[in-house]
Formats: C-alpha cells, structure tokens, sequence
C-alpha cells in the first residue's frame, strides 16, 4: 500500500500538468536529475498546492509540517525534514521549489529505508 501522501502528490502533479498543458511529471524529472525550464513551474505549483511553499518559494510552516507528518510517523524522520528542508535556498521561486523538492526526495528516500 503506497502512502496516501505520495498519492495525493501525484494527484496535485496531474493538476498542475492540466494547468500548463504539460504531459511531462516535472517531480519524477528532478528525481532522476533533469531539469528543463518548466520542471521549476511545476515543483512551485505543485508545492502551492500542497501548502509546503508559497508563490515566492518560501516553507509555509504549517503546510509544510502536515506535508511531513503525512509523510511520515518517524519522530526522528520529521525532524530530519524540517532541519534540512525548513527552509529553501535559491535566485527565484522556481528555483527554491526545485531545490526543496530534492531536499524532500532526498530525506524521503532515507526516512522510507528506515521505516521498512
């Protein structure tokens, strides 16, 4: 059974694919490393509207940690969270969503090995 917060995050990728007439999962592109000037569109749209960032990038505190405790019930995985990805770096919007979205891939691969 997948988690229903992983789901709920594809569902919001589809929207957001509707919404700029992309057929392309931007998320799974920056998993594999490929970035293309409509990957950060996306990442932002789709972190909108998960409620972890806002319209310039930044975390939404309370979004952001409903994100995370859906993600995960590991005390220490939430933590892990929100010291490495409480806060995003980058020029623009686009690019702080595309540098949050690795820092949550990259704390979920390590927080989902740890809780299997």
């Amino acid at each position: 059974m997948g988690n229903p917060e992983r789901h709920r995050v594809q569902e919001l990728v589809k929207e957001c694919q509707k919404e700029s007439g992309s057929t392309v999962n931007e998320i799974e592109n920056i998993r594999k490393g490929v970035i293309t000037t409509e990957t950060g569109k996306q990442a932002l749209c789709v972190n909108i509207k998960v409620g972890a960032l806002d319209q310039n990038g930044d975390v939404v505190s309370d979004g952001f940690k409903k994100h995370v405790e859906a993600l995960t019930d590991s005390i220490d995985g939430r933590k892990e969270f929100q010291d490495k990805c409480g806060k995003t770096e980058g020029k623009s919007s686009e690019d702080k969503a595309i540098n949050f979205v690795k820092c949550m891939q990259s704390v979920l691969a390590k927080v989902s090995s740890l809780s299997i």
